[in-house]
């Protein structure tokens, strides 16, 4: 495609604006584009806009839409990026377009489903979001237990459609999350002790590769992109549809116990011996936090049994400290899985990162304790098990590696100021240092730092079938907006 001119492009526009009744008000949101696209990428002329938009069935929405703004917008604030173009998809046929179109005009491609990225790979500067988010169709089979739900669906889409017949898989325990991504990087949740992590319960996936081929992905069809997309991410090709095997699941014996402030790291050695050993119906995540009385620790528990052996598990953490507010008790599975996430609650900028404890250690809980001394003002510790199912799986047997037993703790920081953020992200890393000498891996899921060195830690002895995989799927790194998997062949990006 011959490179066009800023006179060419705003000719065209307006010719395209006259032709299709667009305002002449909306020419400045294109010409903005066009002259960020200047700065690296082929612009992008309305009448290749105007073909796309009379190919797909989905909407096109451009700089000048009205719900521009809040559809460029991702959960995670610190991103504040403007895309040239969001096609919203309605179906699978309509992403094959949408990838030919990022890739003629050599522009940046963004993948979304739930615009949940940690990094914010959910959009894109001057480029092309391909979002998911219009496909939700969720349909399930409760004779064989399977769910077939499309990429834009949300963990709240897929728990209600499979609640209905007491059925349920693992999936992340906030609603809003989008499935493709969180299945893709592996998919933690409560369930994954008793039922393995989301990716270990994907069945096949139907993928679009960068080629424009739709393909399915499994056992027994393109076993190399099935064992890849289970850990891997998006690097292989668009996901727009995902098979899960599903279980029965009902009520739970679920809450938080959370404590006084202070005393946190008699409260963390409590919690530690609690949770060295639990059965695999039992998940428990802990927070610390900070609040108007001080730092705070919290329990979150899910337990897949009979209540009342749930309940004797927790006695310890009960009878220690008595926890300030308890809210256990059995409630339905759909409950449980919202409690942690009021409707309520708002976006923001924040800055995540992670590490993989085997154990929590002497020394780990010193360096946590000490850290809140100098904790940014809206921190958060948070440490979710691996334990039971998911560490019978072997390593090798997909692309997710977390199967050492242990305990994946998430230490992340927001702000509401941009002066805040560089102090936020500071503590974050400052805590992930001095967790670095007692940790053996992390979860790609859980990164706002995606550099090559952590991605590699986080695959292990994965890494290299992985970048063999890239290389044969896309050998170009089209979709590098991911954490990302850099191919063997040559490549101009």
């Amino acid at each position: 495609m011959a490179r066009t001119t800023r006179r060419k492009f705003v000719q065209q526009t307006a010719f395209a604006a006259a032709f299709s009744g667009i305002s002449i008000r909306a020419l400045a949101g294109r010409q903005r584009i066009f002259e960020a696209q200047e700065q690296g990428a082929a612009p992008v002329d309305a009448a290749a806009i105007r073909k796309l938009a009379s190919k797909i069935t989905g909407h096109l929405i451009t700089p000048d839409a009205p719900d521009y703004e809040s559809s460029r917008l991702v959960g995670n604030r610190a991103f504040d990026r403007r895309p040239a173009l969001i096609v919203r998809c309605a179906n699978a046929s309509d992403v094959p377009l949408a990838l030919d179109f990022g890739r003629s005009h050599s522009l940046p491609l963004a993948v979304r489903g739930g615009a949940h990225s940690a990094a914010g790979f959910g959009v894109c500067d001057g480029g092309v979001v391909i979002d998911l988010s219009g496909m939700k169709r969720v349909e399930v089979d409760p004779d064989k237990r399977v769910a077939r739900a499309e990429a834009g669906s949300l963990v709240r889409d897929v728990d209600e459609a499979t609640q209905r017949f007491g059925l349920a898989t693992t999936l992340g325990a906030c609603p809003t999350v989008g499935i493709a991504g969180l299945t893709l990087g592996g998919g933690m949740g409560t369930l994954m002790a008793k039922y393995g992590a989301a990716c270990d319960n994907l069945l096949s996936a139907q993928i679009v590769t960068v080629d424009g081929k739709q393909v399915e992905a499994s056992p027994n069809s393109n076993a190399d992109l099935f064992w890849a997309i289970r850990g891997g991410g998006g690097n292989f090709g668009v996901a727009t549809a995902l098979e899960y095997r599903l279980h029965p699941v009902n009520e739970v014996l679920a809450g938080a116990l959370t404590y006084p402030a202070g005393r946190l790291s008699e409260l963390l050695k409590a919690y530690a011996k609690v949770s060295a050993a639990p059965p695999d119906e039992m998940a428990m995540i802990s927070q610390v936090f900070p609040s108007e009385q001080g730092v705070r620790f919290r329990v979150l528990v899910s337990y897949y049994g009979q209540p009342s052996v749930g309940n004797d598990l927790l006695r310890p953490l009960r009878s220690l400290i008595k926890p300030q507010d308890d809210t256990v008790k059995v409630m339905p599975y759909l409950e449980a899985q919202s409690a942690g996430f009021p409707p309520s609650l708002k976006p923001s900028a924040y800055f995540v990162m992670n590490v993989l404890l085997p154990e929590l250690s002497e020394g780990a809980i010193a360096a946590m304790t000490t850290a809140t001394n100098d904790a940014p003002q809206r921190f958060r510790v948070m440490m979710g098990q691996l334990h039971g199912a998911v560490t019978r799986v072997r390593s090798s047997d997909m692309a997710f590696s977390l199967r050492a037993a242990g305990y994946e703790v998430e230490i992340s920081s927001n702000w509401g100021a941009p002066e805040e953020k560089a102090s936020s992200v500071q503590w974050v890393n400052a805590l992930r240092s001095e967790l670095q000498p007692f940790s053996q891996g992390l979860y790609v899921n859980a990164l706002s730092d995606t550099s090559t060195d952590l991605i590699k830690t986080g695959y292990g002895s994965n890494y290299a079938r992985l970048v063999e995989i890239k290389g044969k799927y896309d050998p170009t790194n089209v979709l590098r907006l991911n954490p990302n998997i850099k191919p063997t062949a040559p490549s101009n990006n």
